[in-house]
């Protein structure tokens, strides 16, 4: 419900680099990846795991991209693969693991928001222009009737067309998640992973200090990450997974109102209330993420979906939600739609949740 182009998390580089840490960088998602890790210890030299690195991303592109025409989730889109009854079927049917997997995700994602984050949306996001068409403006009727379709999470509809799918609100974190596991694989203990601004952060830094992170100020205009900066804090509970979202950078005003991209499926509408930017971070204590939980291994996924839920439902009912769930902490701005500039950015109001970490 997000995102490609929702860089909202900019890692501050505060230390010098030590010789054994060392950067991975490329492009994926429509945008800049990177990796710090240390690799003293590690067997695999660097060119290995850039390489291995590249070829994961090159897999999640091939299985979960909507951008990409010729994607396991785009033919799937299209009804290009062949029907199947079951989910055990799709392997042989030109599905593949990932895609499953990430069907499984977003099936529990819609399940513990309450249908908030929903991939199954994606012909509702298409309508507003914020999936993989670029509409704008459906009537009142077309809403209802797209957002009738939400909420199945099976590969076909009873009529036997596919079930279209979004991943946006959870691919990123996703990305992420898969890139710590492998470079956990290899021997990695201390890393910052970042795809797209969601993040698995794990150790600490070249300094031997917690991983510092910067939360962009939400006002419209602020497209550079790292450029104004509304906080700083550190991650001291790891591994972990950090993610932002927020409506400041992805809408379109038309006839003078903005239309952000974040919609509820349940009014099929784009979201109208004050929340700005939504910081989620998923600690290893948090039971949702636990051994034999649905996001076990998945925390940046998991906190993809819990910022995407955040901007949806807004700041009071985010804030009970964070409250309720241990493990889980966030930072959360609010602000008036008029404040859009960085010397207004001091009017934002900020909200805590009392484990958040500082600087």
């Amino acid at each position: 419900m997000k995102k490609v182009y929702f860089l909202l998390l900019s890692v501050l580089c505060l230390s010098c680099s030590r010789p054994a840490y060392v950067d991975f960088t490329g492009y994926a998602q429509g945008g800049v990846w990177q990796v710090k890790a240390n690799l003293q210890g590690v067997s695999a030299d660097r060119s290995v795991l850039q390489r291995g690195l590249d070829s994961l991303l090159t897999a999640i592109d091939a299985s979960l991209s909507g951008y990409n025409q010729g994607s396991v989730l785009s033919r799937h889109n299209r009804r290009d693969l062949p029907a199947v009854a079951s989910r055990e079927e799709a392997l042989s049917a030109g599905y593949d693991a990932m895609f499953l997997k990430m069907l499984e995700l977003a099936e529990a994602a819609w399940t513990l928001t309450d249908g908030k984050v929903d991939a199954s949306a994606a012909a509702l996001f298409d309508a507003w222009g914020f999936g993989f068409k670029h509409d704008s403006l459906p009537s009142q009727a077309t809403s209802d009737s797209l957002k009738s379709l939400c909420g199945s999470f099976s590969l076909r509809r009873s009529d036997g067309r596919p079930q279209r799918f979004n991943f946006n609100a959870l691919a990123q974190g996703f990305s992420s998640d898969v890139l710590a596991a492998y470079l956990y694989e290899n021997g990695v203990k201390d890393m910052l992973v970042n795809v797209g601004g969601e993040m698995v952060c794990a150790g600490v830094n070249a300094s031997g200090k917690p991983w510092k992170l910067g939360i962009d100020a939400p006002y419209d205009g602020n497209d550079t990450p790292g450029r104004n900066i509304s906080g700083v804090f550190s991650i001291k509970t790891v591994p972990a997974g950090v993610v932002t979202s927020g409506n400041y950078r992805k809408f379109y005003i038309k006839d003078g109102v903005k239309y952000a991209h974040t919609i509820d499926p349940s009014t099929g509408r784009p979201v109208v209330h004050p929340l700005r930017s939504a910081t989620i971070i998923v600690g290893p204590d948090c039971p949702l993420a636990a051994s034999g939980a649905p996001f076990e291994g998945y925390p940046a996924t998991l906190a993809d979906a819990l910022a995407t839920y955040c901007m949806v439902v807004g700041s009071e009912k985010a804030a009970a939600f964070i409250q309720a769930h241990p493990g889980i902490e966030a930072c959360l701005i609010s602000g008036d739609s008029s404040a859009d500039t960085a010397a207004e950015k001091e009017n934002f109001r900020v909200w805590k949740s009392e484990g958040f970490p500082a600087e």
